[in-house]
């Protein structure tokens, strides 16, 4: 091989491992990201119960998680011990929150985005009259 043959042969070799090192470079960049974006996207949940004013769980009390950026409305019927439960829910966006029982609502309940919370444990209350 004369010194021409071998220069370009070795200018090819560093070239080659440029190329690679610059490959793995942006690799390791890409991977941070998707790591830290989907840490910004942990899903969050609401959980909680519903009582009267003495704080006698309600049952059948039906539970109503409004998302406010999609205005799409969830509900959830209380068991026996007036337990309710919202899964999946997006830190991106605000919720409302509220109960109703024969006709009777209680206080709405915000669940802000800016909240770092990733379980929100809320008391419904409902002045039932009882």
């Amino acid at each position: 091989m004369n010194s021409i043959e071998s220069r370009r042969f070795h200018e090819s070799r560093v070239l080659m491992v440029a190329i690679f090192l610059i490959s793995i470079a942006c690799l390791t960049r890409i991977s941070g990201n998707a790591q830290s974006a989907f840490a910004q996207t942990t899903l969050r949940s609401v959980q909680g119960r519903v009582v009267n004013e003495k704080d006698v769980p309600i049952r059948s009390a039906i539970v109503y998680l409004s998302d406010q950026r999609t205005m799409t409305v969830e509900s959830y019927i209380t068991q026996e011990d007036g337990a309710y439960r919202f899964e999946q829910l997006s830190p991106n966006d605000d919720y409302k929150l509220w109960a109703q029982v024969d006709g009777k609502k209680s206080k709405a309940k915000i669940l802000s985005s800016f909240d770092d919370k990733h379980v929100f444990r809320v008391i419904i209350r409902i002045d039932t009259g009882k």
